[in-house]
């Protein structure tokens, strides 16, 4: 089992379908949100959350390794349940942290407004409709410095050794971020195929923008 370890806009979605390409893994979805859990949990009459846990093979259905994006809320959820310990040699932990804290939260910050996480969302809201915002911006930095700090934490309290990629790395070098995974997983070599992604970088001349204004303010 594979967790990938995100906070919003550090590129997990990017991670996520690059793991997907070389065949080792399904596609790493938000499977712990809570309408996601109620759903699946309701359909199948599922009545904890360790049994939707288990039920996780038969929802993905690949026949690789599971993996699953999860925000720190979610792994404190689960470790609540008793699943993280039920899992404690059978799980890896992969955070990706986005070193350009400014850059991750300008790119929150935009999403907030026109509603698109990823290149496959689709938005009626315009870039000339989106407004800076300096409070919002330092507000998502916060939140970003928050998360990571607890995930850290969280992986010191249960004694894990967590395998840790900055986005900048991954971009830079695909093939070495899954090298690390697959070592740290005793997994062959796997060969990730960025040219198969069907989702792109959204950043364009806004970021750039309100990067300028944000920086020129200080």
């Amino acid at each position: 089992m594979l967790f990938l370890c995100f906070t919003n806009r550090c590129g997990s979605n990017y991670l996520a379908h690059l793991l997907a390409t070389t065949g080792a893994f399904n596609e790493a979805g938000e499977f712990f949100n809570a309408p996601t859990v109620l759903k699946h949990a309701a359909s199948l009459g599922l009545r904890s959350l360790p049994a939707y846990f288990s039920a996780l093979p038969t929802l993905v259905a690949h026949p690789g390794r599971i993996a699953a994006k999860a925000s720190v809320d979610q792994l404190l959820m689960l470790a609540d349940a008793g699943v993280l310990d039920a899992l404690r040699d059978r799980a890896t932990y992969l955070l990706l942290e986005r070193q350009d804290r400014l850059g991750q939260a300008i790119s929150r910050e935009i999403a907030w407004q026109n509603g698109r996480w990823t290149t496959a969302h689709v938005s009626d809201v315009p870039d000339s409709a989106l407004r800076f915002d300096r409070a919002a911006i330092e507000a998502h930095m916060a939140v970003i410095a928050c998360e990571n700090a607890a995930f850290s934490l969280l992986f010191s309290v249960n004694g894990t050794a967590a395998v840790r990629i900055t986005y900048e790395a991954l971009l830079a070098n695909p093939a070495a971020a899954v090298g690390a995974v697959a070592a740290t997983m005793g997994l062959p070599v796997l060969h990730p195929r960025p040219e198969k992604l069907a989702i792109q970088r959204q950043s364009n001349e806004v970021n750039a923008a309100w990067r300028s204004i944000y920086l020129g303010d200080s």
